[in-house]
């Protein structure tokens, strides 16, 4: 075998077990399957391309997850700046602050109510910022130092964007849970 197909079946043999966790992270991130399949297919050819700067094969699902967050990011912003979007949601200050970040509180609660369609479609809600960080951290299961080292931001930085995301996704799911059962309660009329 020469050196080409060594180092194409040593990127398959690395990235192969890692592409259905990667695919539930940019879905739960992405507006449909077909655009995570995008950011999937986008994020695998640059790790291709940069196959060859992977130092450590054991944090290979690490790696994977800093260069399809730097893809979501770039479309994002390329999307943003295409559309000339306004912010894509505004929350009240004064309802973050009134939230408790370390008591469990709306967010655990409300999670524990929600269907996992109810959960994706409130996550992709989130500005880009908050919801890396929440899906990384409570959906992927990172730890603080490893989601400091994937967003490129201090630890610091990646915990009140975490506690500012989990307040907003709770904000959120519970407005869609008054929208619902207004909706019932009207039907019922």
């Amino acid at each position: 075998m020469n050196h080409s197909a060594r180092r194409q079946h040593r990127f398959r043999q690395l990235t192969y077990p890692w592409r259905e966790r990667l695919f539930g992270v940019a879905r739960r991130q992405a507006g449909s399957p077909e655009v995570a399949e995008d950011w999937i297919q986008d994020a695998l050819l640059r790790a291709w391309r940069d196959f060859d700067h992977l130092t450590d094969e054991i944090a290979v699902y690490a790696w994977l997850l800093k260069i399809l967050d730097r893809v979501i990011a770039d479309d994002t912003r390329c999307i943003t700046r295409r559309n000339q979007l306004a912010p894509v949601l505004a929350a009240d200050d004064a309802f973050l602050q009134a939230q408790p970040c370390a008591a469990p509180g709306p967010f655990e609660q409300t999670l524990q109510q929600q269907t996992d369609k109810q959960v994706t479609t409130a996550i992709q809600t989130l500005p880009d910022a908050f919801r890396r960080a929440v899906v990384l951290r409570d959906i992927e299961g990172l730890s603080y130092r490893e989601l400091a080292d994937i967003l490129g931001i201090p630890q610091g930085t990646v915990m009140s964007r975490l506690s500012r995301g989990r307040r907003l996704l709770a904000s959120i799911l519970i407005r869609q849970g008054m929208q619902e059962t207004d909706t019932d309660a009207g039907a019922m009329q």
